[in-house]
């Protein structure tokens, strides 16, 4: 995976992608989360909900993947 920084082309290595997919993971979604296609979803009270909500790891980094796949140079 290659991305642009300042003028130069940088590889994206394993470990970025894996930091990436954990770090969606984690993210807590915000207050105003709202899934469309009928699915209806209620916050838990005292519960921080979080991006593995959404998708599993392997999902997750299928996700990042495709988000790197021909970055801008």
């Amino acid at each position: 995976m290659k991305r642009h920084m300042m003028g130069k082309t940088k590889t994206m290595n394993e470990h970025q992608i894996r930091h990436m997919v954990v770090r969606f993971l984690a993210w807590p979604l915000p207050d105003a989360f709202y899934p469309d296609a009928g699915i209806s979803y209620v916050r838990p009270p005292n519960v921080t909900p979080s991006g593995t909500n959404l998708l599993d790891a392997k999902q997750a980094e299928e996700m990042v993947r495709f988000l790197v796949d021909g970055m801008p140079k």
